[in-house]
C-alpha cells in the first residue's frame, strides 16, 4: 500500500491532502486542477506526478476495475 500526497497552491494558499486510494487521490487532484489550483501528486518514494501524468498514479490501484 502506497501513501500519496496532493500538493496544491492557489493565490498564495497551500494545501496538502494525504491518501492511499489512487483513484480518490487522482479524482481530488483533477478536481482541484479544474478549479484553478496548481497541483501535483507525490508518492511515498518522492516521485512527482503533475496534471498531465496524474493518471499514472492509477496503476498503483490494486483493485480490478469495475466493469459495467
Amino acid at each position: 500500500m502506497e501513501l500519496f500526497t496532493i500538493h496544491a497552491s492557489k493565490d498564495g494558499e497551500w494545501i496538502e491532502t494525504h491518501g492511499i486510494s489512487p483513484t480518490l487521490i487522482v479524482a481530488k487532484a483533477n478536481s482541484l486542477h479544474k478549479t484553478g489550483w496548481d497541483v501535483h501528486i507525490t508518492g511515498a518514494i518522492g516521485r512527482r506526478y503533475g496534471p498531465t501524468r496524474s493518471n499514472e498514479v492509477l496503476s498503483f490501484d490494486r483493485k480490478p476495475p469495475i466493469k459495467f
